[in-house]
């Protein structure tokens, strides 16, 4: 009895360990957002705010100069439109690789073909390659195709990038699958790709919502990328804006955190919409 209740009291004593030290930064974030200036640099440190105050938002929303934002100057609209690259870029990436990623999967899990084994090895094998190493060559070929600074120039590069691991995780589930259904379609006279579009597909759904959530996560998150291949508001995502209002001498910490703040909403409901559908999926196929 007592090993036991001791056992309860240490699982309790992790996960409110891991709940804390999850939540922790953006619990963090949030406040320091509704905080002013003063009430960050206070010394000793204040954990809430004296007066709460959500002109951090406005100023980032409405823009700001040096003269009233301690060094982080912000222009009006640029966050909303810097947000909005950000959407467009995860749902078109997302898109286009999740279509491939799901007939390659297909292709090199059901199919028979020349060759197969080891073209599937060499495009797993990819991801073992830093984007670092290739940045100079994948430069020189955007600027040669007049890729630079545009969003379709994005959307190819994380194609390349996260189509591999997209692939490596939706083949693990198309071999798990039965093929008695597809067989059966096979048989009733639909044609291969009629199966794969209305028998296989349906049966992936989970996996393709989980690998959907996992691409979202990256292209929204990733920073490098970006970095390197965009240089105006036409491409330029969330992530790199936000390092621009880091001011050379100072910072105005509140509107830098509301920037995050705001910057992890749109993933988030994301990852909570394809998490119900994982769930559902999951819990329907059980």
């Amino acid at each position: 009895m007592r090993s036991s209740t001791a056992a309860r009291l240490l699982r309790g004593i992790a996960v409110v360990a891991i709940v804390l030290w999850s939540t922790g930064p953006i619990l963090i974030g949030v406040v320091t957002s509704f905080s002013s200036q003063p009430d960050v640099k206070a010394v000793p440190a204040r954990w809430l705010p004296h007066h709460p105050t959500a002109e951090a938002y406005q100023a980032l929303i409405g823009g700001t100069d040096s003269r009233h934002s301690g060094g982080t100057v912000t222009q009006a609209g640029a966050f909303g439109q810097a947000m909005l690259v950000s959407t467009e870029l995860a749902l078109m990436a997302t898109a286009a690789i999740i279509v491939v990623a799901t007939m390659a999967a297909y292709a090199f899990g059901r199919l028979r073909f020349r060759l197969g084994p080891t073209l599937f090895a060499a495009i797993i094998a990819t991801m073992l390659v830093p984007i670092f190493v290739v940045v100079v060559s994948l430069f020189q070929l955007m600027a040669d195709h007049g890729l630079i600074d545009t969003k379709r120039g994005m959307v190819l590069v994380f194609l390349a990038t996260l189509t591999p691991l997209a692939t490596w995780l939706l083949y693990n589930q198309v071999r798990d699958l039965p093929k008695e259904a597809e067989e059966s379609a096979l048989i009733d006279g639909c044609r291969r790709w009629q199966a794969f579009a209305l028998v296989v597909v349906p049966q992936m759904a989970s996996g393709i919502a989980a690998v959907a959530a996992i691409v979202v996560l990256s292209v929204w998150g990733e920073f490098l990328i970006p970095l390197l291949l965009t240089s105006t508001e036409n491409a330029k995502p969330v992530t790199v804006l936000i390092t621009e209002y880091v001011g050379k001498y100072s910072t105005n910490y509140p509107v830098l955190a509301a920037a995050g703040v705001l910057a992890l909403l749109p993933p988030a409901i994301i990852v909570l919409v394809l998490n119900r559908r994982i769930t559902g999926m999951l819990t329907g196929s059980s």
